[in-house]
């Protein structure tokens, strides 16, 4: 199998294979298509949202009974305490609120305020535009070949699904 000489982070050279070379390519590409995705900030004089808490509430808003502090760290691989303190930001932003579950009054229920769904919205759809911008220069066929790739990778079996929350159950 041929070899191309690299180096790595501390400038020592090492031999990679034709594959490797395809994955860093890859990888360098992606991180450059990501860098001129225009990621919406918050509303104007609002401060902005963590990535976790962002998580979070695209989490909660897919949970149509709401989402309890267990799902939450569950899903996210965070423990049930560092949940708490997400969500007690979101909750004082006024983009969450807590309700006592109908089945189990044990379990308090996490939902998303209106205020969070019409913010939600606006970045969905910036967030949208500005990921159209990018993918202009794909016709739609081009979109569907590269969706079903990233399905392709998305859905093997080497990588668990944490993008998903499996909707709730309970009648």
């Amino acid at each position: 199998m041929p070899v191309s000489a690299c180096l790595n982070k501390t400038g020592l050279m090492f031999m990679a294979t034709p594959r490797e070379d395809l994955l860093q390519s890859l990888v360098q590409h992606m991180m450059s298509i990501m860098k001129h995705v225009r990621h919406p900030g918050p509303p104007p004089g609002e401060p902005p949202l963590s990535p976790p808490q962002m998580n979070l509430l695209f989490a909660i808003t897919h949970q149509p009974k709401g989402a309890s502090v267990k799902e939450l760290a569950e899903f996210t691989g965070v423990t049930p305490g560092a949940i708490t303190q997400f969500v007690d930001v979101l909750v004082e932003k006024g983009l969450v609120m807590r309700e006592g579950d109908t089945v189990d009054r044990r379990v308090v229920r996490l939902k998303v305020t209106p205020l969070a769904i019409s913010q939600f919205e606006k970045f969905r759809q910036e967030h949208l535009a500005s990921f159209s911008k990018v993918f202009d220069v794909l016709t739609e066929d081009e979109i569907k070949q590269l969706l079903a790739l990233i399905e392709k990778i998305d859905t093997s079996n080497i990588i668990k699904d944490r993008t998903h929350v499996e909707p709730d159950k309970t009648p």
